[in-house]
């Protein structure tokens, strides 16, 4: 079996932090702030479509996303684990499950944040995310990844916290359990289609019988 987990609002609960980034950046470019509340009812994929509705243009998007980057990367260090998460990846590892993490995020950036966390080192193999700071898309990375290993989308499932996480599984043909509590809003991930919602990662290892 094949574990397929997101990383930002899933493995780690970043999104105080995400907010925090989003409203000093916001400030310097003129907009306005945004709430918790907001983000994680407005938050989707493309992510340049959320800034969009904060009234982003899109000259200025670019812009923002880089200069963001940098902001959330520096002050990573305060973002912790998300709860369960050490113990979900020790006991998918001692019970032989394979583990890999699939992420929107800047793949350099996303590796060195995984060594931040000593729970979760030699836990993953691949760690995988995109070659830019847009957060665009994840699906291609996992049908790619999938093809490459000669994997069976029926062996994995996906794990996630938003209905872009239920997008890639449903592209790739795999399980999909989003963990209410990360970037989007329970009731925005109930819309999601062939994904089974639940209140924490705990509730998937007792789904899966670990």
């Amino acid at each position: 079996m094949m574990i397929l987990w997101d990383w930002n609002g899933t493995l780690v609960a970043d999104v105080p932090h995400v907010v925090a980034m989003n409203n000093l950046v916001l400030e310097q470019f003129g907009y306005r702030h945004t709430s918790e509340v907001e983000y994680r009812a407005k938050f989707r994929h493309p992510v340049h479509e959320y800034y969009y509705d904060l009234g982003v243009t899109a000259e200025d998007f670019p812009k923002i996303a880089k200069f963001w980057n940098k902001a959330y990367v520096d002050g990573f260090a305060c973002v912790p684990l998300a709860p369960g998460v050490a113990d979900a990846v020790r006991r998918f590892h001692d019970a032989g499950f394979r583990q890999a993490i699939i992420s929107a995020s800047q793949v350099d950036q996303l590796r060195a944040q995984v060594e931040h966390f000593p729970q979760l080192r030699g836990m993953f193999d691949p760690v995988l995310g995109l070659d830019n700071q847009l957060a665009v898309s994840k699906v291609q990375l996992a049908v790619d990844f999938l093809a490459r290993e000669g994997i069976d989308p029926a062996e994995c499932v996906f794990i996630g916290d938003t209905t872009h996480d239920a997008e890639t599984a449903a592209a790739i043909g795999c399980r999909c359990y989003l963990v209410a509590g990360g970037h989007q809003e329970e009731s925005v991930l109930h819309t999601a289609q062939n994904a089974t919602v639940v209140d924490s990662i705990s509730a998937v290892l007792d789904a899966l019988g670990v």
